[in-house]
């Protein structure tokens, strides 16, 4: 009965995401490279509605600044984003201890600019696997990990 009751708490999905939320300066520079209607450019997800041992990781990393690299502009249709290739917390000039941060779930970690009215968030994935416009861009993003409750 116990192993059964342990299972079920693993597996239990919380209401809300782990991102993390760039700083306000960070978030209008995302912004200028919007040409959709619904502008966005505020977070990079970590993990959304995570399972129990996720959200038990992540909780601890709350409230920690994150240097985040981009690599690309990706673009289709319905949506457009920046590619984050790597990411940093507890990350100093010149430090050895800092320690790279990945995106948990399914899905690649990037920065919606902006897309078209109507777009569900999981169709943003669609704009890796199938993107029709693809642009080298070096950028370097900084941000605070926070929880995000849908409740």
């Amino acid at each position: 009965m116990i192993n059964l009751i342990s299972e079920r708490v693993l597996k239990m999905n919380h209401n809300g995401y782990f991102a993390v939320k760039l700083d306000k300066s960070w978030q209008d520079v995302i912004k200028k490279n919007a040409t959709m209607e619904v502008v966005r450019g505020d977070h990079i997800t970590l993990a959304y509605k995570p399972e129990e041992w996720v959200f038990d990781r992540l909780t601890k990393l709350v409230g920690k600044r994150v240097n985040a690299y981009i690599s690309e502009l990706r673009r289709n249709e319905n949506i457009e984003a920046f590619w984050v290739t790597d990411m940093f917390y507890d990350s100093f000039s010149l430090s050895l201890s800092e320690k790279r941060l990945t995106r948990i779930d399914e899905g690649a970690a990037h920065i919606t600019i902006s897309h078209k009215k109507g777009l569900k968030p999981k169709e943003a994935n669609t704009m890796f696997t199938s993107p029709t416009h693809v642009e080298k861009r070096i950028g370097y993003v900084e941000g605070v990990i926070e929880w995000i409750d849908f409740n």
